[in-house]
């Protein structure tokens, strides 16, 4: 009789357990539901990073110094957010040619106020979310010339970019492309400094002439031919303007 009821029991429970997976559930009713997200365009400034190290945002020194001054970068979701000054010093008058180079930049820190040595550099922000590239060129707007009543031209001077060297947060392969660029004197033509394809650029790209403090040393430079005149302890000084569009083309 034990043996009886123990296998009623098995095939009792193994009933439960086939109906168990075969029954299907009816649908009661069923309702649709909407999900969405709206994206909007970042207008704020973007602060400059160590372009040896993109981790480590940094501030000009002073940007009101007459001698080094520096305007807030530009403001939008395609910007540029810093561009260094080339400062060549003070150097001895040479009756052959020579070429001069640009001293590093020196910005601050912003988490220390610790003043550092930088290679000179510009840096581009696109937040536009388009990933459709873009374009950054550089244009000299005239000949070094000295400031007095009557100026004096550096004729035949000649100022050169290396390649720039691209750092950022965003990973490498959306790096722009760089290009070395030997400045037009007359200001009738412009050099392109770094190009980003379409789907390329996006994020904020500190791009340093020169990788490293060594490199960076002889990476802006101003060649002066043998035969030209110079005007002894006056400064002979051009301007630069940077355009940056909103296509690589």
């Amino acid at each position: 009789m034990k043996i009886k009821i123990a296998y009623v029991s098995t095939i009792m429970a193994s009933s439960l357990v086939i109906g168990g997976i075969s029954a299907t559930a009816a649908t009661a009713g069923s309702m649709d539901s909407i999900t969405d997200a709206t994206f909007t365009q970042d207008k704020t400034v973007t602060t400059p990073l160590d372009p040896t190290d993109p981790n480590t945002p940094v501030t000009p020194v002073d940007p009101t110094d007459p001698i080094d001054p520096h305007a807030p970068g530009t403001s939008g979701p395609l910007s540029i957010d810093y561009v260094s000054n080339f400062h060549f010093g003070s150097n001895v008058i040479s009756p052959l040619s020579k070429t001069y180079y640009a001293k590093l930049d020196k910005v601050k820190v912003a988490s220390s106020g610790n003043i550092i040595s930088v290679p000179n550099f510009v840096q581009v922000t696109d937040k536009r979310g388009t990933n459709v590239g873009w374009k950054l060129t550089v244009k000299q707007n005239g000949q070094f010339k000295t400031q007095d009543a009557a100026p004096q031209t550096l004729n035949n001077a000649e100022l050169s970019i290396v390649a720039g060297t691209p750092k950022s947060l965003t990973d490498a392969a959306y790096a722009p492309t760089t290009s070395i660029a030997t400045l037009d004197p007359t200001g009738a033509a412009s050099s392109d400094i770094a190009v980003a394809a379409a789907d390329k650029g996006m994020g904020t790209w500190a791009i340093a002439f020169g990788g490293d403090a060594t490199t960076a040393a002889t990476a802006v430079s101003l060649k002066v031919p043998m035969g030209t005149a110079k005007v002894a302890d006056v400064p002979y000084k051009t301007t630069l303007t940077w355009n940056l569009e909103d296509t690589p083309n």
